[in-house]
């Protein structure tokens, strides 16, 4: 699914120039859950925020499903739209549509018809368990509602990845499991692929197989708990 050919990443402040991420090489593969632990600054946003295509400024290779990324902007705004969902630790739900309607937004910037996306929101949210929500706005409901709306949005699409900040971090031990399961068996029985970003041993503890980073450099891979 990911490839990655040693890949670098420079931020510049000013005359001063900070390496975030140095020479990581890496295969993801279809179907993994996929965590990124370390401690602040080690690299796990930039490294996520290259997996989602968000930042395209990096030193190195990417490859994506077998396929060598170009950093074309255009092509990558296609493969985020048509192949990548996004899950965030504070949702980032629209305040100003319902629950329906930010499930629904993936579909109609791929131009879905009117028909089917009303079936796969409806099939969607009913998986996660918020069908009867539907037309709730996002300030009704609690934390733990929302990031199942959040989740909803995410997969309504058939992603082939997505990509999570720490979605369950603000939640408490009960939602957090429901979360965590609900992604783990949609992403099974879609062959989706996932790549988060988590301090949470809720989390990481589900994960398939861990990244430890470390100071822009992976320290470890393992599929024991990990140590933030």
């Amino acid at each position: 699914m990911l490839q990655f050919k040693q890949v670098s990443k420079y931020y510049q402040t000013g005359q001063i120039q900070q390496q975030a991420l140095k020479h990581i090489s890496e295969q993801i593969q279809t179907g993994e859950m996929i965590g990124l632990c370390g401690p602040s600054g080690s690299g796990k946003s930039t490294l996520l925020n290259i997996c989602g295509l968000l930042d395209l400024s990096y030193q190195g290779e990417l490859y994506f499903d077998g396929h060598k990324l170009d950093n074309d902007p255009q092509h990558c705004m296609i493969l985020r739209r048509q192949q990548l969902g996004f899950v965030f630790q504070r949702f980032n739900l629209v305040p100003v549509m319902s629950a329906f309607e930010n499930v629904e937004y993936p579909l109609m910037l791929n131009k879905v018809a009117t028909s089917e996306r009303k079936q796969r929101v409806m099939q969607i949210l009913d998986a996660v368990g918020m069908a009867e929500f539907a037309h709730s706005k996002p300030d009704r409901l609690s934390g733990g509602q929302q990031q199942r709306i959040a989740v909803a949005r995410a997969l309504v699409h058939k992603p082939r990845l997505v990509i999570a900040d720490e979605p369950t971090a603000s939640l408490d031990s009960h939602t957090a499991h429901q979360v965590v399961e609900l992604m783990k068996d949609i992403g099974k029985s879609h062959q989706t692929t996932f790549v988060i970003a988590t301090h949470d041993s809720r989390m990481s503890e589900h994960c398939s197989r861990l990244i430890q980073l470390q100071d822009g450099q992976i320290l470890a891979k393992e599929a024991a708990a990990c140590v933030a």
